[in-house]
């Protein structure tokens, strides 16, 4: 395979030099696996051989390569000697050596990296996340943030909720909330209250103290969600081109965002087998873990498609959308879906500050209601649990707003 990469004879007698050399093939068949370039690979390939000649100065075996090694090689490449006049320094050593390491423990050759020590959580803060995923089907992300919080609330307060009384908890919250924004404060308000249902439930506290911290005043509808009009959607869309891997990817996820509302942990987590063709739908599971059927629209499947039969990197992986470049693994979660997002406002000349994943699924509930949908449609496609959530929407349809306006009565002449 490294024939596939380099053609001087002398070039691939230094690859396959011991004690890296055996293995060289296998490396240069997982870079083009994984889909690098041939720049990229020939310089992890250079890197990987690079380190096999430092290793053999240093006596050092390829059973004990690990992360210390790779720390060591890095340490040494500003006084490299190695490769003559080339001196070894250039951009990429150290990363071609640790994509070297990574496919070494991948073949069982050398050790696995050893696991991140994690302090033990509290086992009341244990309790509480076991009884989320089964009761609420809360996402490990949002675990992560609810931890954090009560994490500190119980470095305040203790962990004995026998001893939690109004006061106690009070001050724990004002720790956390006094010097940030009202949505982290009405965030750690709404998780500590939940730790106290849980407790409660469980008889661990006295049942009072749910109602010992009020929330956040906060008047329903009483903002409007911001949206993007219907120039700006087409606008949108027409900046991501289809003929290439970057954008038929973008323009299939930017058309799921805006026609069916999407979030975007439903992009990342969208897999093959959710995608129905032949009766032309989408099986998506939400929060709490609800199922839901949507149908999928003709523009929005066609792109799907485009993006899946000609510009998806061919390697084996279940969900849809992958990243463009090498690696070809999954979006890194939510935040790489409205990066996405945000790219392709720049592209067409609109605010990406404004734009996200989040503000196209407003979108699509005021296109589809300036369309003639019912609220309970848009609810039903937004996949919301209650109708009032979706009752928002109906103040973005300003031109329906100002047939039923009442004009201001004029001031009353005094006689």
């Amino acid at each position: 395979m490294l024939e596939s990469y380099f053609k001087l004879d002398h070039t691939l007698r230094r690859l396959r030099a011991e004690p890296t050399g055996r293995h060289m093939d296998d490396f240069a068949k997982t870079l083009h696996t994984k889909g690098y370039g041939v720049w990229a690979a020939q310089a992890y390939l250079r890197a990987a051989a690079h380190l096999g000649i430092w290793m053999k100065q240093q006596g050092l075996s390829v059973m004990k390569l690990d992360d210390q090694v790779i720390g060591e090689f890095a340490r040494h490449l500003p006084s490299c000697r190695c490769l003559g006049k080339n001196r070894g320094i250039y951009d990429d050593a150290v990363i071609g050596a640790r994509h070297f390491l990574n496919h070494l423990r991948d073949i069982g050759v050398a050790p696995a990296s050893a696991p991140l020590e994690k302090p033990p959580l509290p086992t009341i803060i244990d309790g509480f996340e076991r009884w989320m995923r089964q009761h609420r089907g809360v996402s490990e992300s949002t675990l992560t943030t609810y931890r954090l919080i009560l994490t500190k609330l119980l470095g305040a307060v203790g962990e004995i909720p026998g001893n939690y009384n109004a006061h106690v908890l009070r001050r724990g919250v004002e720790m956390q909330t006094s010097r940030c924004g009202r949505s982290w404060a009405k965030l750690v308000i709404t998780t500590i209250r939940m730790f106290l249902r849980y407790l409660v439930v469980y008889n661990l506290c006295d049942s009072k103290l749910v109602d010992a911290l009020p929330t956040i005043a906060h008047w329903k509808r009483a903002s409007c969600p911001d949206y993007l009009s219907k120039q700006e959607v087409e606008k949108l869309v027409v900046a991501c081109n289809p003929v290439t891997a970057e954008g038929a990817r973008d323009r299939a996820v930017l058309l799921l965002l805006v026609r069916l509302g999407l979030r975007a942990g439903d992009i990342v987590h969208l897999r093959h087998a959710d995608i129905d063709w032949e009766n032309g739908a989408l099986q998506l599971t939400g929060k709490g873990r609800r199922q839901s059927a949507l149908p999928l629209p003709q523009d929005v499947g066609d792109a799907i498609l485009n993006y899946v039969e000609h510009w998806r990197p061919d390697v084996r992986d279940e969900h849809v959308f992958l990243r463009v470049n090498a690696p070809f693994v999954p979006l890194a979660g939510s935040s790489a879906v409205s990066s996405l997002v945000r790219r392709a406002a720049r592209r067409a000349g609109l605010s990406a500050r404004r734009i996200g994943a989040h503000i196209l699924r407003h979108t699509a509930a005021s296109l589809m209601l300036r369309e003639g949908a019912s609220l309970q449609t848009i609810s039903h496609v937004l996949r919301h649990q209650s109708l009032d959530t979706t009752v928002i929407y109906a103040k973005v349809d300003v031109e329906m707003l100002s047939e039923i306006a009442q004009p201001w009565p004029e001031e009353v002449q005094s006689c």
